[in-house]
C-alpha cells in the first residue's frame, strides 16, 4: 500500500515538472516577442519613456522559475530634453519573479538586482519633478481605470543594490541627498497591514544635506548599514526598529531608530541615534562642516557615550535637536597648563528658547558638575553655553587649594606653598571661544569672582621672599583685582594692605595696557629688609626642552612687569643702625627701579625729608641709589651711627656730636648686600652743624703732639660750621673754611678720602698760642684771625692712616701745582736741548 502512494506521488511531482518545463519553455521561445509587448505595455502607463538595449530569460539562474535579466536599462521623464537627467541609468537589472505567486495571476519579484548604475531624483525650483514619469498618464477616449491594486512595495521579495548610486536634490527646500550602494541587500516581508524590510551592505554616503548654508551630514563617508524597517499601511507609519544600525569607517557602532508619520503633509517624523565610547574626533566628522568645525575648535579630545533625539517635519523649519552626552577622562590644554582627569555629562538643544524656532542661533549646551584637576589643583564649575555659532558661556566654577595641590604647579626653585589653604569662586558669562578681543582690547564677557586665603604661606625664592599668615579677601572681575583687606607676615614684620591691580586680565591674554597696582600698606613695627630683597640677584632655572612651569613664567612676568603705586607708613621702622618713627611716603615699582616720593619721618632726633630711586637692572651693571633728602634738628652722632659712619672709619658716630640741618644729594652703585661702592659715589651736601663737638678725633689727637700739647684736644666744641662740600668717588672736596673751636682757630681745606688719597692743608694762626680755658666765648668769622703768622700743618694718609705734619708754607692749589709741574719739564727739555747742541759743536 505505502509503495503504491509513493509511486503515486512521483507520477503527480513529474506531471507537475513537465507542466512548469514547457510553460518555461515556451516563454524562453517567445523571450523576443514578450520582451518588445511589456515594453511597450510599460511605455503607455509612465509619462516618460523605458529602453532596454537587451534581454535574457534566464530560468535556472536564482533556482528554477521565471527569471530573465535586463541590460542597459535608462528610464526618463517626459522632459528629459530639457534637464537631460536620467532618472534611472543600469547596466543590469535582473528579476526573479515568485513561482507560486505567478500562478495564482499575480506579479510578485521574488529577487531583484540592480548593479552599476545610477537613480537620480530631483525637484526644481519651479516645483517641477523628474518623479512625475509615474504619475497618470493623460489619454484621450480612455477612462483610467479605478483600482486598488497592490502597491509595488507589496509586490517586492528581496532587492539587491551592486555599485548602484542614488542621488536625490530639491532645489525648492535646499536638500540634497547622495549614496552609492556597494553591496547591498534588502529582504521583504509582508503582513496583512505592514511589510518590513532589511538593508544589510556597505553604503557609501556622500552627504546628507537638510540646510545647505549648513552643511552636510556622512560627507564622503564609508559604512556598513544593518537597518530594520517596518511600515504600517493602515495608519501610514514608516518605523525604523530599534535593532538598526550603522557602522562608520572608524569601527564605531552608530545605533539608529526612528518614526515617520506619513498620514500628514508635511510628514513629521521622530528620529533617535546613539554611540558608545565614540571619539570626539570620530563623531565630528559626520556632521556638517560648519559644526564640525565649531566643535572642533573647542579641542576636546576625548570618547563620549551620546543619545540624540530629532523631532521635526518635512519643512524649510529645521528639527528639533535634543542630545544627552558623558565624556570618558580627558585634557584640555590651555595657554598656562593643562586641564586633567576632567568629565563631562550634560545636554545639548537647539530650542533652547521654546518659544523660538529650533536653529543654530537658539542653541543651548547645559553641562553641570564638571570636575578636574588644572595641573594638580582642583576644580568644578557648571557650564551653560548659548547660540554654538558664537558660543556665550555662562561658568560658575570653584576651587579649594592646599599646599600640596598648588605646589604642583609651581616651578619649586622659584616658588613653593608651605601651607594654608585659598578658595576661588568664579563667575563667566561671555564669549567661550575668544575671551579677549585684541583688536579692540577689550574682555568679550563679564567675569567676577573671589579668592578667599586662609593663613598661606609662600616663598618666593629669587628675591628670598617670605610670606606667612596670608589672610583676607580678593575681589576681581575682567579688569581690577580689589583687596579691601589683607593681612600678612614677612617672616619680621605683621603687614596690612588694601588696594588694587588692574588690567591683570587683558595682560594675561596680550593686552598692551599697563599693568598697575595701587595699594595702601601699614607696617606698624617694620623691621625693614626690603632693600637686600629688591637687589638680590635673581637665580635663574635652565631647562631643556618644553617648559612644564608655564604658571611660574606666568607670575614671574607679572611680578617683573607690574608698576607699583605703594602708600607706605609705619609707626616705628627699623633698618640695621636706623631707626625712624611716624613714617610715611609714596613708593612707586616701575621697570627694575623703586622710587622713593615724600618721604618724612622722625628720625636721630629731628626730622627727615627724602625722595630718590634704587634701579636694578638685572644684567651686568650693579644697582645704583639716588636719592636727595633734608633733615632738619638732628643729631648727628646719631646721623653717623644710622649710617654706618657713610663706610668710612676716620670719623666715627663715636667721635662726634651735635645737632645736624642739611640738605644733600646723593648716588651710588651698590653690591648685592646693599653695601655702597665707595667709588661710584658723588654728591652734594650743604653742611650745616651747630653745637659740634669732636670726641677723641685720632688726626687731633697726632697735632696734639706735634703743637698744643697742654690743650683739651680731645674734647673739641666747635661754633657753628656751615660748609658745602662736594664728594666724587672715594673723595669729600672740603672748600676752604673757618673752623672756631674752644681750642684753636684753624682754617682748612682739601680732600679728606674714605681711600688712601687723603690731603688736608690745615692753617692755624699764631694768635691760637694763647690758651683758651672754660671762660672763651666761640667768635667765628673774627677778622683778627684772618691776619698774621700761621702755622702750616698737612693731614696726609700714610699706609692707611692720616698723619698729620708741619709744613713749611701753604699747599698750593691742585691747579697751581700741576702748572709748575709743566713748568719744570719744559724746563728740562730746554737743558737737554742746549746740552745736545754743546756735543754737536
Amino acid at each position: 500500500m505505502f509503495q503504491k502512494i509513493l509511486k503515486g506521488i512521483a507520477i503527480f511531482a513529474l506531471f507537475i515538472g513537465l507542466l512548469i518545463a514547457g510553460v518555461e519553455l515556451w516563454f524562453y521561445k517567445n523571450q523576443e516577442e514578450i520582451f518588445v509587448k511589456v515594453k511597450a505595455a510599460v511605455n503607455e502607463e509612465i509619462n516618460g519613456s523605458l529602453d532596454i538595449e537587451g534581454f535574457r530569460f534566464r530560468p535556472f539562474q536564482d533556482g528554477f522559475g521565471f527569471n530573465f535579466t535586463l541590460y542597459n536599462v535608462i528610464l526618463r521623464d517626459s522632459l528629459y530634453n530639457q534637464h537631460n537627467t536620467d532618472l534611472l541609468n543600469a547596466k543590469l537589472i535582473h528579476v526573479a519573479l515568485d513561482f507560486g505567486s505567478f500562478y495564482k495571476g499575480v506579479i510578485r519579484l521574488q529577487n531583484l538586482v540592480i548593479q552599476d548604475g545610477d537613480a537620480t531624483l530631483f525637484v526644481r525650483k519651479d516645483g517641477y519633478t523628474n518623479m512625475s514619469l509615474f504619475g497618470a498618464k493623460k489619454t484621450k477616449g480612455k477612462k483610467k481605470k479605478d483600482s486598488k491594486g497592490e502597491q509595488l512595495i507589496d509586490k517586492l521579495g528581496r532587492i539587491h543594490l551592486y555599485n548602484f548610486g542614488f542621488h536625490f536634490a530639491d532645489s525648492t527646500t535646499g536638500k540634497k541627498f547622495g549614496a552609492v550602494f556597494r553591496d547591498v541587500t534588502n529582504r521583504v516581508s509582508h503582513s496583512d497591514s505592514s511589510w518590513n524590510a532589511n538593508i544589510n551592505g556597505p553604503i557609501f554616503f556622500e552627504g546628507l544635506t537638510f540646510k545647505p548654508e549648513k552643511g552636510g551630514f556622512l560627507i564622503n563617508q564609508e559604512t556598513f548599514a544593518n537597518l530594520s524597517l517596518s511600515y504600517n499601511q493602515r495608519k501610514k507609519h514608516l518605523y525604523l526598529r530599534p535593532s538598526s544600525q550603522l557602522r562608520v569607517a572608524t569601527q564605531d557602532l552608530i545605533e539608529i531608530k526612528g518614526l515617520f508619520d506619513l498620514s500628514e503633509k508635511p510628514a513629521h517624523f521622530n528620529l533617535g541615534f546613539g554611540a558608545r565610547k565614540i571619539e570626539v574626533s570620530n563623531a565630528i566628522v559626520l556632521l556638517p562642516k560648519k559644526i564640525s568645525g565649531m566643535l572642533d575648535s573647542i579641542g576636546v579630545k576625548t570618547k563620549v557615550d551620546t543619545r540624540v533625539s530629532v523631532e521635526g517635519i518635512f519643512s524649510h523649519e529645521p528639527p528639533a535637536v535634543h542630545v544627552v552626552f558623558e565624556t570618558d577622562t580627558f585634557q584640555y590644554q590651555l595657554p598656562i597648563g593643562v586641564l586633567r582627569d576632567m568629565k563631562a555629562k550634560g545636554v545639548y538643544t537647539n530650542q533652547g528658547d521654546k518659544t523660538k524656532p529650533p536653529g543654530l542661533l537658539n542653541t543651548q549646551v547645559n553641562v553641570p558638575g564638571v570636575k578636574g584637576l588644572f595641573e594638580t589643583l582642583p576644580f568644578s564649575f557648571d557650564l551653560k553655553i548659548d547660540n554654538i555659532t558664537d558660543p556665550i558661556a555662562v561658568i560658575r566654577g570653584k576651587v579649594k587649594a592646599d599646599s600640596a595641590t598648588v605646589n604642583g604647579l609651581l616651578d619649586p626653585k622659584r616658588y613653593v606653598v608651605r601651607g594654608g589653604e585659598a578658595y576661588i569662586q568664579i563667575h563667566y558669562d561671555g564669549s567661550l571661544r575668544n575671551f579677549y578681543n585684541p583688536k579692540t582690547d577689550q574682555f568679550n564677557g563679564k567675569l567676577i569672582g573671589r579668592v578667599k586665603l586662609d593663613n598661606l604661606a609662600l616663598d618666593y625664592i629669587p628675591r628670598e621672599v617670605h610670606m606667612s599668615k596670608v589672610n583676607g579677601d580678593i575681589y576681581f572681575d575682567e579688569k581690577d583685582f580689589l583687596m579691601p583687606v589683607l593681612n600678612m607676615n614677612d617672616g619680621h614684620n605683621a603687614m596690612y594692605v588694601k588696594g588694587a591691580i588692574t588690567n591683570l586680565i587683558p595682560y594675561l591674554f596680550g593686552s598692551p595696557r599697563i599693568l598697575k597696582a595701587s595699594v595702601d600698606m601699614n607696617i606698624p613695627n617694620w623691621k625693614m629688609n626690603w632693600m637686600e630683597v629688591f637687589v638680590a640677584k635673581r637665580t635663574t632655572t635652565q631647562k631643556k626642552g618644553k617648559k612644564k612651569f608655564k604658571l611660574s613664567d606666568m607670575l614671574d612676568n607679572v611680578i617683573d612687569q607690574m608698576e607699583i603705586d605703594a602708600k607706605i607708613q609705619s609707626k616705628h621702622m627699623v633698618y640695621h643702625h636706623f631707626s625712624a618713627e611716624d613714617m610715611k611716603g609714596l613708593v612707586t615699582v616701575k621697570n627694575n627701579t623703586v622710587a622713593l616720593n615724600n618721604f618724612s619721618m622722625r628720625a636721630f632726633g629731628g626730622g627727615v625729608k627724602i625722595s630718590g630711586s634704587i634701579m636694578n637692572p638685572y644684567s651686568s651693571e650693579p644697582p645704583r641709589v639716588q636719592i636727595k633728602g633734608k633733615v632738619d634738628n638732628a643729631d648727628v652722632h646719631s646721623v653717623f651711627y644710622s649710617f654706618n659712619n657713610f663706610g668710612q672709619k676716620a670719623v666715627t658716630h663715636l667721635n662726634l656730636k651735635g645737632k645736624l640741618n642739611t640738605e644733600f644729594n646723593f648716588s651710588a652703585n651698590l653690591k648685592n648686600d646693599v653695601t655702597l661702592i665707595p667709588k661710584s659715589m658723588k654728591g652734594e651736601v650743604k653742611l650745616d652743624l651747630e653745637r659740634a663737638q669732636i670726641i677723641n678725633f685720632e688726626p687731633f689727637l697726632k697735632m696734639k703732639k706735634l703743637i698744643f700739647k697742654n690743650r683739651n684736644l680731645e674734647q673739641v666744641r666747635f661754633a657753628p660750621i656751615r660748609n658745602d662740600l662736594v664728594l666724587n668717588g672715594e673723595e669729600i672736596i672740603i672748600k676752604p673754611m673757618e673752623i672756631e673751636s674752644n681750642v684753636m682757630t684753624l682754617f682748612l681745606d682739601g680732600i679728606y678720602s674714605f681711600g688712601n688719597k687723603t690731603d688736608i692743608s690745615i692753617e692755624i694762626p699764631l694768635r691760637n698760642l694763647s690758651r683758651r680755658d672754660s671762660t672763651y666765648q666761640l667768635s667765628p668769622n673774627d677778622p683778627k684771625n684772618k691776619k698774621g703768622s700761621r702755622i702750616y700743618l698737612r693731614a696726609v694718609d700714610e699706609k692707611g692712616q692720616v698723619n698729620i705734619k708741619l709744613a713749611f708754607r701753604k699747599k698750593k692749589p691742585k691747579s697751581e701745582e700741576e702748572k709748575d709741574d709743566k713748568e719744570n719739564e719744559e724746563d728740562k727739555k730746554d737743558e737737554k736741548v742746549k746740552t745736545d747742541e754743546k756735543v754737536n759743536n
